[in-house]
């Protein structure tokens, strides 16, 4: 825990198509502050940032205000071209050389559904004569708009995570996973589910889909500048949502059961976090299933260093401290 994040003021950011989410964390690992302020329709679109110009014009507004500036920045990545790729490596190549001998395999033994990616190896194990490894691939270009909006904001970018693997990380810590388990995580936001497994704390799979967009919602701002979203009376596209969704989780533990175990291992634990409407709901119903292990972020389990709760929407970003 904490291995990037020295003793020193620095910010967790990240962003969705409805939100900016800001935690500053301050000496001694303490967290002293939490933002999050609606984005203006149509920033945002499955990921990309389509207006440029206003996304830097907010950040910047946040940043002055805040007074973040210059500090270190660690950003969670969520883009839906982000993927993961298992591939072998020849055990005569060291291990702080597999990054560069999957770029010189692109194209031909590795494979990539776009060029010029960012790779990290997240997974390993020996098998036989080689090395099978998981690879996480995400588009360099992708990574390189979003740190330079960080930059013209008067950040200072230094770290890069996606959000199921920071997710996984506090989920781990806080529960106690066991290495063993079988895992789907599912991360749900208003626009986009993102569901991911996990195996010997390793990620195998990963799929992020956008949900059909709410039609009315009502944003308010509290005392204190936190801004939020309320949906209204789209009573058709949640039950469209949860429809979709339950379809979803069925599918991948059925994919993860047969094709990926080969009929030897099913998923036996959920973890689920996000800010959607239906998340309770969709974790009850998962608890129906006594197979399953279910845990659901709702309580308010982190504060600052004034002990101010924390809201669990912003578990990605705890996690991605802990990095």
């Amino acid at each position: 825990m904490f291995k990037y994040w020295k003793s020193q003021p620095a910010v967790f950011i990240t962003y969705t198509q409805r939100y900016i989410r800001i935690l500053v964390g301050g000496r001694k690992h303490k967290y002293t502050k939490y933002i999050q302020q609606v984005i203006e329709e149509g920033t945002i679109q499955s990921g990309e940032i389509v207006n440029e110009k206003r996304l830097i014009q907010q950040l910047t507004s946040i940043v002055k205000k805040h007074k973040l500036q210059g500090m270190p920045t660690f950003f969670s990545f969520s883009h839906h071209d982000l993927l993961l790729r298992s591939t072998t490596i020849p055990l005569s190549v060291p291990e702080n050389e597999w990054k560069g001998y999957l770029y010189l395999e692109l194209g031909e033994s590795f494979h990539l559904p776009f060029a010029d990616p960012i790779i990290e190896i997240v997974g390993n194990h020996r098998a036989g004569e080689k090395v099978d490894v998981i690879a996480l691939a995400v588009p360099e270009k992708n990574v390189t708009s979003i740190e330079s909006i960080l930059t013209k904001s008067r950040l200072r970018p230094v770290i890069i995570d996606v959000p199921f693997l920071s997710l996984y990380r506090l989920f781990v810590e806080m529960n106690e996973i066991e290495s063993n388990s079988h895992v789907l995580l599912i991360h749900l936001e208003y626009d986009v589910i993102q569901l991911s497994m996990f195996h010997n704390h390793q990620p195998v799979y990963v799929r992020t889909m956008s949900l059909r967009p709410f039609e009315t919602f009502s944003a308010f701002e509290t005392r204190t500048g936190f801004q939020y979203m309320t949906v209204d009376g789209d009573e058709m596209i949640l039950q469209d949502h949860l429809a979709t969704i339950e379809k979803e989780i069925a599918r991948l533990q059925s994919f993860y059961q047969y094709n990926l175990q080969n009929g030897t291992h099913s998923i036996d634990t959920i973890c689920i976090g996000g800010n959607h409407p239906l998340i309770s709901e969709i974790a009850s119903n998962l608890r129906r299933d006594n197979q399953l292990a279910v845990f659901h972020l709702t309580e308010d389990k982190w504060a600052t260093k004034d002990s101010i709760h924390i809201p669990a929407s912003f578990a990605e970003l705890v996690g991605l401290s802990w990095k």
